[in-house]
């Protein structure tokens, strides 16, 4: 036969029993009403594609990606497999791409995340240029891309790497701004060849119509 304290302990237990039960089923109950506050895209478009022009009327922009998600509380949009155009007004445009990408509700700021690359093919008078990276700010209406994150910067035979991120200004004649520890390897030209082309003329592939490097 149970004691007096010992009946006073097991209606403590109980009691306390209860009370983490009722708890339990608050939770469950308030779990869906929670899920429904989950940040969600109010559309989708697959195969996402866009052109924007400049004053003149001339492609200025292109953007694709396989999925755009639009969130309607600040007009931002999520993308899969973005690529970028950047046209400029002589010679080759630059492309970018990456795994995912976020852009800002003004549609200037594009968060570029994953393998990143930057390209740009020879042209008349520049160099091809390959730089890549893990993720990357791309101003898009001033063509500024920065990155904290480790970049190679390759054009034919040269290279260079840093190893704290970079600052690019990706118009007509390319300017880098190199962070952190800095290697590299440049091929000094023979005498005489100073002043010679960059080489063939690539045919520019997988962007919108710029000039003479359309598909």
């Amino acid at each position: 036969m149970l004691s007096t304290r010992q009946r006073i302990l097991a209606l403590a237990l109980a009691s306390v029993g209860a009370f983490a039960w009722w708890l339990h089923q608050d939770e469950e109950a308030l779990g869906p009403e929670e899920g429904d506050r989950e940040r969600r895209p109010d559309y989708t478009v697959d195969h996402f594609s866009v052109t924007t022009m400049d004053e003149s009327g001339a492609p200025h922009r292109h953007l694709t990606a396989i999925e755009l998600r639009h969130y309607a509380d600040d007009n931002s949009k999520e993308l899969e497999t973005p690529e970028v155009t950047l046209c400029v007004k002589t010679g080759p445009p630059w492309w970018l791409r990456s795994e995912t990408a976020w852009i800002s509700g003004d549609n200037n700021l594009i968060h570029m995340q994953g393998k990143v690359h930057v390209d740009r093919v020879a042209g008349p008078t520049t160099r091809p240029v390959q730089m890549k990276t893990r993720a990357m700010l791309l101003k898009r209406n001033e063509n500024y891309a920065q990155t904290d994150q480790p970049m190679r910067i390759t054009s034919k035979a040269d290279w260079i790497t840093s190893g704290n991120g970079a600052e690019a200004w990706l118009k007509e004649k390319l300017r880098v701004k190199l962070t952190g520890s800095v290697r590299g390897e440049m091929i000094t030209p023979r005498a005489g060849q100073e002043n010679a082309p960059p080489g063939t003329v690539d045919i520019y592939r997988p962007g919108s119509d710029c000039g003479p490097f359309s598909r």
